[in-house]
């Protein structure tokens, strides 16, 4: 009898003993687990993001006459192809916005900032500033709305 008593009390205090270590140790693995896969999710978002705009800047190295956006292209056709890139690239800055304006930790605000450079340096570029208004039609309203203080330039969706 002694025995038994014995092992049931063993049995419940390993019981108390998993309760007290193993469901705080549990916790701590799967914030942990969250924490490793929240990364994994920002790196590959800014992966891709930068995959998308990589590609536009290798047409504009394989196609240098569209690579010019201080004066209006002569060519109708090679308008046409540059307004084609400026699509692609409003396309990608309002994935981007979607993405990571609103973030607050740390990471997604630095790929952002990041993001949020390359948007000026486009919008100080007469030719894509010109051709926004176009651009901003059938747009997500926070980026429109967005893009509009950006540029100061009177955009609608």
């Amino acid at each position: 009898m002694l025995e038994s008593l014995s092992f049931l009390t063993t049995m419940e205090l390993l019981s108390y003993v998993a309760t007290v270590v193993g469901i705080p140790m549990a916790i701590v693995i799967f914030i942990i687990q969250e924490h490793k896969e929240r990364e994994s999710e920002q790196e590959e978002i800014y992966d891709k993001l930068m995959d998308h705009y990589s590609n536009i800047q290798e047409k504009l190295f394989e196609h240098p006459e569209l690579d010019q956006h201080d004066t209006p292209l002569d060519d109708a056709e090679a308008a046409r192809r540059q307004l084609i890139l400026y699509e692609m690239l409003v396309s990608l800055f309002e994935r981007a916005f979607i993405l990571l304006q609103g973030e607050t930790t740390p990471s997604y605000r630095r790929m952002w900032n990041s993001w949020l450079d390359y948007i000026e340096i486009w919008c100080d570029r007469p030719n894509f500033r010109a051709a926004l208004p176009r651009l901003m039609l059938r747009e997500d309203a926070a980026f429109v709305a967005f893009m509009a203080k950006t540029t100061n330039l009177p955009l609608k969706p």
